[in-house]
């Protein structure tokens, strides 16, 4: 080649690979006219030269349809076994696998790595690209290959390639021996830190190292190497410049090791940072994100949010072996061309059948026309053999497709025996969660049946909550306990801190009914300290859960309802002054109460024209679907329409039910929703029934 040809070569290239990275049709001009002066006057090899750097610059500038017939056009003109010529056999195994064709792909690597031994890089690289096909589907298979990547790369010592065989072999063994997993990945990372020179079949180091370090990372991670595994994700995180499939990895990986500390506030913020990439991941990453997101759902108690993952996961599965099955079937089409074959078969046959009978006239005047019974039995004989390679060429190609629908059923089998078991899985979820509602369903006190003339409204956001409402009565003392409350967190784990937060309060409560209603939060306070193992820090408790509570004492022989408030307030409404609000306090039940702090006190007659309103803020926080709140105004409304306080408690109960619904709307819900309305003469009614009327 010239110098003046190589010139225009290296600035079309360069030219081409600057376009790329703004505006893939600039790619294309300006590549064109750079190498349409070179070939005008380049050699062959010249010529073939700039058809392959051209090709490799529509590749990485998005044009792969264009890609085989520059690299075809460059095969015309050399031949092997000219290195150059399995370079561009190499260039177009990698345009097939990115048009969706791995079979035409995995042939021709396979051709190379048979005749290309002369050129260990090559056959190194097409090892490569094996091991990574055969990966999920034959792992055994795999593993040799990537093993023979490995000594191919030995043997050039070229760094980024020794880095990605080393690398795929740690992924390989890592199911089988972590530890020499581990010892792979350090040896791919090492051989990066090497002066590396650039090679169009490869990826530069700073694309693979992300890669590596990531894979190093999940090692350590599983070997609970926790902190030397974060420091590594966080370096890949950090070196990923722009590459999706890279920050992807190590975001989830990142996620899944916070996850596995329960540090499920950050992994919950690692995987949010994920969505943003989450569309142009490969399923492999997307389905590993929705186990991921579904098991950080479970360790939260979100279990109706698990379930909505589990099913998109699913979906997810069905989408995929359906579009395998499709891309397949496509890929299967194309590669044997059967219909096309075929009728050129039957016309190839109908063409003989023709010249059979032209032969059969010409036989009959063949003394006179021998010239053209010779030509004739020449052309019969062409045919014949035309027809026999035909025939070959549909046979070992109904054998292949035979193969590949072999495959395909047994890729179909696995995916039954995935969407059998997370249906299992689902089924499990969903039995568990209907048990925790009976069960807490039996645990809160019937008060209807208690206290006839009272109302109750209870609803969870999801099956179960962190609500409750509970009571206990002492015949010796003739005083009645009677607490709503409001915990930490919804679904099962709220359920549970509420189970927690009744039986206690009904204890202590019983050890001793001639306390007040502080006493009884204070001893409340202590107690959980010790039942949920709290920490002392600075004088006061630390706890990571607590409540919002709304206590009264009934107090029958001196007719008056004692009230201890716990961040709750309570309503009380008589004739005289209307409705009235006992604030409940700055504080409830939790890390920030310290042992000094008061809680309010109030002390109410128990006459009968008084009504007694308790109730969770999930009444007044209501979402509407533009996301506004209910408010408290909204109740106080209520409370002044002079229809509503005449009415009964139940007909008081509908009407605050209708209003919280029709501001819902479709809305979800989003929190958990107790109301209590106690008329005083229910509780008289109660004493007088259950307390030997000592009132």
């Amino acid at each position: 080649m010239s110098r003046k040809a190589l010139g225009f070569l290296l600035l079309g290239w360069v030219w081409a690979q600057k376009a790329c990275e703004a505006c893939g049709i600039d790619a294309l001009c300006l590549g064109k006219c750079a190498y349409e002066r070179l070939l005008a006057e380049s050699t062959p090899r010249g010529q073939a030269e700039a058809y392959l750097l051209l090709a490799h610059a529509w590749l990485r500038g998005g044009f792969t349809e264009g890609v085989p017939r520059l690299v075809h056009e460059a095969l015309r003109r050399i031949s092997p076994p000219e290195s150059l010529f399995y370079h561009g056999q190499a260039l177009l195994a990698q345009a097939h696998y990115a048009l969706g064709r791995p079979d035409s792909a995995i042939f021709l690597y396979e051709k190379i790595a048979t005749e290309a031994q002369a050129y260990p890089f090559l056959v190194g690289r097409c090892y490569l690209a094996l091991g990574s096909h055969y990966a999920g589907s034959e792992p055994l298979r795999a593993q040799g290959y990537a093993a023979q990547a490995v000594e191919k790369a030995e043997a050039v010592q070229h760094p980024i390639l020794q880095a990605l065989a080393y690398n795929q072999l740690s992924f390989l063994v890592a199911a089988s021996d972590i530890e020499r997993a581990i010892q792979y990945a350090q040896k791919a990372l090492e051989v990066l830190g090497k002066p590396a020179a650039f090679h169009l079949l490869l990826e530069p180091a700073e694309r693979v190292r992300p890669a590596v370090v990531a894979n190093l990372a999940s090692l350590y991670a599983e070997r609970g190497r926790w902190g030397e595994a974060e420091k590594l994700y966080q370096q890949a995180l950090a070196e990923a410049r722009g590459d999706s499939v890279a920050i992807g990895q190590a975001l989830l990986g990142l996620s899944q090791l916070y996850l596995a500390q329960r540090k499920l506030n950050e992994a919950q913020r690692l995987l949010a940072q994920a969505r943003g990439v989450y569309a142009r991941l490969p399923y492999s990453l997307r389905r590993e994100w929705l186990r991921t997101q579904a098991s950080l759902a479970i360790a939260q108690g979100k279990l109706k949010e698990a379930l909505n993952l589990y099913e998109r996961l699913v979906e997810e599965a069905e989408r995929q072996s359906i579009t395998q099955q499709n891309e397949r079937i496509a890929q299967l089409s194309v590669l044997s061309g059967l219909e096309a074959r075929e009728a050129e078969l039957k016309a190839l046959q109908e063409q003989r059948r023709r010249e059979r009978l032209l032969y059969g006239l010409i036989g009959i005047f063949g003394l006179l026309f021998l010239g053209g019974l010779g030509y004739a039995l020449a052309q019969a004989r062409r045919r014949a053999r035309e027809e026999r390679t035909f025939r070959e060429t549909i046979a070992a190609q109904a054998q292949r497709i035979e193969e590949q629908a072999r495959a395909l059923e047994r890729q179909n089998e696995e995916l039954v025996r995935i969407s059998e078991t997370l249906a299992e899985a689902l089924s499990t979820l969903q039995e568990s969660h209907s048990a925790a509602r009976r069960l807490q369903r039996a645990i809160l006190p019937n008060l209807e049946r208690f206290f006839p003339g009272i109302a109750v409204y209870y609803e969870p956001m999801q099956e179960v909550g962190g609500d409750f409402y509970t009571m206990a009565a002492d015949p010796f003392s003739k005083r009645l306990l009677l607490v709503v409350g409001d915990c930490t967190g919804h679904g099962v784990s709220g359920a549970i801190l509420a189970g927690i937060f009744a039986a206690t309060a009904q204890n202590l409560f019983l050890q001793n009914p001639n306390q007040t209603p502080q006493a009884l939060l204070q001893r409340l306070r202590q107690a959980l300290d010790v039942v949920l193992r709290g920490e002392v820090t600075e004088g006061h408790l630390k706890m990571r859960e607590g409540a919002d509570l709304a206590v009264a004492i009934v107090d029958f022989p001196q007719q008056k309802v004692l009230f201890g408030l716990a961040g709750r307030p309570v309503w009380v409404y008589d004739r005289r002054q209307g409705f009235r609000e006992l604030p409940g306090g700055r504080r409830g039940i939790d890390s920030f109460t310290t042992p000094e702090y008061e809680f309010p006190a109030y002390e109410e007659p128990l006459t009968e024209d008084r009504i007694f309103y308790f109730f969770t803020d999930g009444l007044t926080d209501v979402l509407n679907p533009e996301g506004k709140k209910l408010g408290i105004k909204a109740l106080r409304a209520l409370g002044d329409d002079p229809a509503f306080v005449a009415s009964s408690p139940q007909k008081q109960l509908k009407k605050v039910v209708e209003t919280i619904k029709n501001w819902q709307g479709k809305a979800p819900p989003n929190d958990d929703v107790t109301l209590l309305i106690v008329p005083a003469e229910a509780l008289l009614a109660y004493g007088r029934a259950r307390l030997k009327a000592l009132i």
